[in-house]
């Protein structure tokens, strides 16, 4: 399965704008993405994760400069590659100072443009991953992407977060080694969840209530360790954006 790019775009030029999107559409690159034209805007949607490359353009009108936007969202999310769009060199120094991966000035060049995105999916390449044998290959699938894992009879189906899912002939039991124990949580022998899509636990039907409202069930003698889990999970990973 090929990865895609999850791009947020923050831009309030209309030709500029235009320009970017023209190239993200024609990229060898596979990508999708989000046009904000303020950093407000940018800042209020902002989830660690969510997005795997954010194109920031510093000269805003309306709103704070691209350089403090990338500021604040740095004191929550020091990994997500950023690269620079403006019209001059005056802020080179602080974007490499706040680890941009890019500091691209107007007009945006294809050439540019495309060099940042294989940085970014270079990075995204060596994110924790899980391999599965799949047609005869092995095939690597970022945690981050999966939502939950199922086994039914000999094959495994794996739910992605873009609502694909994954087929293979594997062993849940065999694939669990690979599942950090803080990330992932096995509520039955048939499923593995990733926590950070698990929206609650539903006591009355014991079961995990998913991003995608599909219900992943808890065995009975499980319920206490899946809630432990999960608040562990929230803890931590609200501690993490403080």
């Amino acid at each position: 399965m090929p990865q895609s790019l999850n791009i947020a775009i923050c831009e309030d030029e209309v030709a500029e704008t235009k320009l970017l999107c023209d190239i993200l559409d024609h990229s060898d690159i596979k990508n999708s993405y989000t046009v904000f034209t303020c950093a407000d805007a940018l800042l209020a949607s902002y989830e660690r994760d969510k997005y795997d490359l954010l194109l920031m353009d510093i000269y805003l009108k309306d709103s704070m400069t691209g350089i403090e936007a990338i500021s604040l969202i740095r004191e929550k999310d020091a990994g997500i590659p950023v690269a620079f769009i403006t019209t001059s060199k005056d802020h080179a120094l602080e974007s490499y100072r706040l680890s941009a991966i890019g500091y691209i000035e107007k007009p945006v060049s294809e050439t540019e443009l495309n060099n940042v995105l294989h940085l970014a999916m270079l990075k995204k390449a060596d994110a924790p991953s899980l391999y599965v044998k799949r047609n005869g290959s092995l095939e690597k699938l970022a945690l981050s992407d999966i939502m939950y894992i199922e086994q039914r009879a000999r094959q495994i189906f794996i739910h992605m977060n873009d609502n694909t899912e994954i087929v293979c002939y594997e062993k849940l039991s065999e694939l669990s080694g690979q599942l950090p124990a803080g990330l992932f949580f096995l509520p039955h022998k048939s499923y593995a969840v990733n926590l950070s899509y698990a929206m609650q636990i539903d006591t009355d039907l014991k079961c995990f209530v998913m991003a995608d409202n599909s219900n992943i069930p808890i065995k009975r003698e499980l319920t206490v360790k899946a809630r432990k889990a999960l608040e562990r999970y929230f803890f931590e990973h609200t501690r993490s954006l403080l």
